[in-house]
């Protein structure tokens, strides 16, 4: 594929936002419990590499059970146009701490705008008002925002991009 294919069909970004959907307490402390004696095994030294490799063994079972407890809802990007609206629909009031955009209503809006899946718009809206927290929606809302400015991927080395030009 081309680089002109491979921009012109570049999909917009998009990201995906945890959402718990079970109590997740017993499985974080089985995953603290497994972290724990692998890191115990590793600085001891001398391990067999049978209870090392079942160490890490319970580490991936652990956290596959912790991310059972999520439900992972993707969120897309709005089109440039379409975000530089929205953000314009919801002004910073004045003599609060808004400066892009009004910290109540933007969040939620562009949460709403964003984010995919099977529930309809009236029950996303129902699930923010009902059966988020107010930490939930906070998160939410800041995943939304992150993935339509389009903020770096952190998960990407330093250094990886080139910038002396190809030859």
């Amino acid at each position: 594929m081309s680089l002109r294919e491979r921009l012109l069909n570049r999909p917009r970004p998009s990201g995906e936002f945890p959402l718990r959907v079970e109590d997740d307490t017993a499985a974080r402390d089985e995953l603290e419990r497994a972290r724990r004696l692998l890191t115990l095994l590793l600085v001891q030294g001398g391990a067999e590499a049978a209870a090392l490799e079942q160490a890490r063994a319970d580490v991936r079972e652990a956290e596959g059970k912790l991310r059972a407890c999520f439900a992972f809802v993707t969120l897309r990007a709005l089109p440039a146009t379409d975000f530089e609206a929205l953000v314009a629909a919801h002004k910073p009031r004045p003599e609060t701490k808004d400066q892009m955009f009004n910290l109540d209503t933007f969040p939620r809006a562009c949460f709403l705008a964003c984010v995919e899946g099977d529930l309809t718009p009236q029950e996303w809206e129902h699930l923010w008002e009902t059966g988020m927290s107010n930490a939930e929606q906070v998160e939410a809302g800041n995943a939304a925002i992150r993935v339509n400015i389009r903020t770096p991927d952190e998960s990407l080395p330093k250094g990886w991009a080139r910038t002396e030009p190809s030859s």
